[in-house]
């Protein structure tokens, strides 16, 4: 187990050693167009489910996102920066911020980008018509769960526009954090007359919206590739080196390798079957994924009951699973918050703080059976072949073997059964928002790198809670965190917290997910970082 090097890969902004590959970047779709252009290719498993700001709700979106949206702020691997705000300031109790937008700020249609633009986005994010599963982030804004609940007019949030260049945003408690969350896209800025104008169709093709950020979606044939071209109206064009990024979707890990090989890919992951093959030419970096089985505690559901999830928490050996299922490029993990977020104090991070294994790596099938005898007992049947547990995943080999894994230990282990269900990537997040799943393999990237980012979705009524968990002890902690001004008292209740939502078994936590990445040496400042997205070329460049 390699666990001393996520702290050295998380800690800090990453950018990817760049290997020896394939020629000079451009590898696209109408290589006849692509003369003199400064291009860069990069493979996908699955395709982005939406580009439209308000409604991201996956890595792939939102690593599209960074390129295509200028939110207030823009995060450059931890560094907060001004985007289309020049600065800001926040008041004394921590509760205001007062955003000043740069001069001059356009759409990509050459329309005037003004304050009320970002108040039109972020109204968006929390009316209870967009229905976004994201809107739990503005649960931090004044008013924001109101207005998401219908209790109030959106009219009402805490965020105004004083002024065309000056954007006011009202928190219910203060968050040291939030200036990184101002850089998310569900808080970048919206055209309201694109939204009404398109209604459910805005940003499914490029010709439905309009872009504040560096790139704009300039052609996107579904199923295949996005391509992304440099953004003549950004305020910083200047500083931007690329003239396209095309983000190519490529299910199968192997042809992505072999893409690479023929120069038709610039970036792409290494399957984890072919890790010694290439290891030599690939750099290995953390994501930040913390990847989990979440299981569906709603009324009706057989995971409603608590034993049985404690049961499939014993039952799985993550260290074999990482071998078997990996080939031990992932790191086993038996907590949920992820260990490098921040902590406390300055410099320090939570798993260093607070050290924690929830479950043994090697799992306990004695004491799998010991809760599942207990479960049985409560739930009426007599043998464990008649416990049947849908475990739902996407369609892409590795997800396969994963899954495939997963079924063998617990079956083995346990005598129920798991019956394997695969679909597409957007169709799993459907399904995991409508709650139609037994367990889900799944996982989290934080938005922001403070444990709240984690706990926060797993609250009684919060808008992410896809498995209905509930517990009011674990409820006030969370929200006791808000208020809660002394750094080091704030971290102990969200450790107590994450305490908690493990002894009930709220999810089986399994790995953290470590790439492996083939990368054209011909790019420059090509980085990779754990909060928020993965790939950041917004600055990226390609040696002469």
């Amino acid at each position: 187990m390699k666990k001393r090097l996520l702290a050295v890969f998380l800690t800090a902004a990453m950018t990817v050693t760049l290997m020896a590959g394939c020629g000079v970047p451009g590898g696209s779709s109408d290589e006849g167009d692509s003369e003199g252009l400064k291009r860069v290719t990069y493979s996908l498993r699955e395709e982005p489910p939406t580009l439209d700001p308000q409604l991201m709700n996956s890595i792939p979106s939102a690593t599209a996102a960074i390129h295509t949206c200028a939110g207030l702020t823009r995060n450059v691997e931890g560094e907060i920066r001004g985007d289309g705000a020049e600065d800001w300031e926040v008041s004394d109790d921590g509760l205001v911020y007062t955003f000043h937008l740069r001069d001059g700020l356009k759409w990509s249609d050459g329309e005037d980008l003004t304050a009320e633009d970002y108040v039109y986005g972020i109204q968006r994010l929390m009316d209870p018509a967009t229905a976004s599963t994201y809107s739990f982030l503005g649960a931090i804004l004044k008013n924001g769960n109101a207005v998401n609940a219908g209790k109030m007019e959106v009219s009402e949030l805490g965020v105004t526009a004083p002024d065309e260049s000056t954007v006011e945003i009202t928190l219910e408690h203060p968050a040291t954090y939030f200036t990184a969350m101002t850089a998310m896209s569900q808080f970048c800025p919206a055209r309201q007359d694109l939204v009404e104008e398109y209604g459910q169709d805005y940003a499914a093709d490029p010709d439905k919206a309009a872009y504040s950020g560096p790139f704009v979606v300039s052609e996107w044939k579904h199923g295949d590739e996005i391509v992304l071209a440099k953004n003549d109206q950004y305020w910083d064009k200047d500083s931007i080196n690329l003239d396209e990024i095309v983000l190519k979707t490529v299910a199968d890990a192997k042809t992505g390798v072999a893409m690479w090989e023929e120069g038709e890919l610039d970036i792409t992951e290494v399957p984890t079957e072919m890790t010694d093959q290439y290891a030599d030419q690939s750099e290995f970096v953390f994501d930040g994924a913390n990847d989990y089985l979440a299981l569906n505690m709603s009324e009706g559901r057989i995971l409603q009951n608590k034993n049985l999830r404690l049961a499939l928490n014993y039952a799985v050996n993550r260290e074999e699973y990482i071998q078997l299922a990996t080939n031990g490029v992932y790191e086993p993990n038996t907590r949920y918050v992820l260990p490098d977020v921040n902590g406390s104090e300055e410099g320090t991070n939570y798993g260093e703080e607070f050290p924690y294994e929830a479950f043994p790596v090697a799992g306990d099938v004695d004491q799998a059976k010991e809760y599942l005898n207990a479960a049985m007992s409560e739930l009426g049947y007599s043998d464990p072949s008649e416990v049947v547990i849908e475990l739902l995943t996407t369609d892409t080999d590795l997800a396969k073997k994963q899954a495939e894994v997963l079924q063998d230990q617990i079956q083995e282990a346990l005598g129920i059964t798991i019956e394997i269900r695969q679909v597409t990537y957007k169709q799993r997040l459907e399904m995991e928002a409508d709650k139609d799943f037994d367990m889900v393999f799944t996982g989290w990237v934080p938005d922001y790198p403070d444990a709240y980012s984690y706990l926060e979705l797993w609250l009684t009524d919060g808008s992410y809670n896809h498995t209905s968990y509930s517990n009011p002890e674990y409820d006030e902690l969370v929200i006791g965190s808000q208020t809660e001004t002394d750094p080091k008292a704030r971290a102990e209740m969200l450790f107590q917290a994450e305490q908690i939502f493990l002894q009930d078994a709220g999810v089986v936590p399994l790995q953290l997910r470590r790439i492996q990445l083939l990368v054209n040496d011909n790019i420059e400042n090509f980085n990779v970082y754990f909060v928020g997205y993965n790939y950041n070329l917004v600055y990226a460049d390609i040696k002469e």
